[in-house]
């Protein structure tokens, strides 16, 4: 029963399984964990908070991966050393679409590489895309919780620092403002931390990975974080729903 270094389980404690769903913040992990089957906690090591629950008979897997691409790097990597082959990140982000509202769900398809992770891994003209069985699958999931008028599919924005959507608090505050409207122009829908490096190192590793994310501030005003809690129970049911379809 070997260990992996960061998250602290096995290939046995997660009885094999092929399916995880990551999430940032550990307090998420139970509220995700509670709609499976049997839930329990298999491991609580630094920012990995793991459990294990089942659909179907087949085991699931849920873990926190922290905040950002590095621990997200880290722990699909580890997770995918131990036979997990899909992954589903839910998580929050800010608006940057205008036609993206509060407590809205977004889908990535594809995601900005405006981070530092995945260009250790590859080239930058490297694409960070989802997998077309998970974007399908959490399509079906938001049409089974009737929940399309309030779901968007699209480009995301993935970043390395969550204050820099203060242009004030960065020195080149021209700069950086420039850069948030290039990509509002460009019709990015929302901007979040994690997906670009799920999406390149699952596209380098042949696994199958995509995000579903919940709006819940609002970039462009300068409101970062306005209700913290809103959509993030419609984004984990959908979650859910989506891993149902991808079994």
């Amino acid at each position: 029963m070997e260990k992996q270094y960061h998250n602290n389980v096995s290939a046995e404690e997660i009885e094999n399984s092929q399916h995880l769903i990551i999430c940032g913040d550990p307090g998420r992990v139970p509220r995700i964990s509670e709609l499976l089957q049997n839930p329990r906690e298999v491991s609580f090591n630094r920012e990995y908070r793991i459990h294990l629950g089942y659909l179907n008979n087949t085991p699931i897997v849920v873990s926190s991966c922290g905040i950002g691409a590095p621990s997200t790097a880290i722990g699909i990597e580890e997770f995918g050393k131990l036979g997990v082959n899909t992954i589903l990140r839910v998580g929050t982000s800010g608006i940057l679409s205008r036609d993206v509202k509060l407590g809205d769900l977004v889908s990535a398809t594809g995601a900005i590489r405006d981070e530092g992770t995945t260009h250790e891994y590859i080239l930058p003209s490297f694409p960070a895309v989802a997998h077309p069985d998970v974007i399908f699958a959490i399509r079906e999931a938001v049409e089974h919780l009737d929940l399309q008028s309030r779901f968007h599919e699209g480009i995301v924005h993935s970043k390395d620092a969550f204050y820099s959507e203060t242009p004030e608090m960065i020195p080149d505050s021209a700069k950086a403002k420039s850069k948030w409207t290039a990509w509002i122009n460009a019709k990015t829908l929302i901007t979040e931390m994690e997906c670009s490096t799920l999406f390149v190192i699952s596209s380098i590793r042949g696994w199958r990975a995509g995000g579903i994310m919940a709006a819940i501030g609002d970039t462009e005003s300068g409101e970062v974080i306005i209700d913290h809690m809103k959509g993030q129970k419609e984004a984990i049911e959908t979650s859910i729903e989506a891993i149902k379809r991808l079994l």
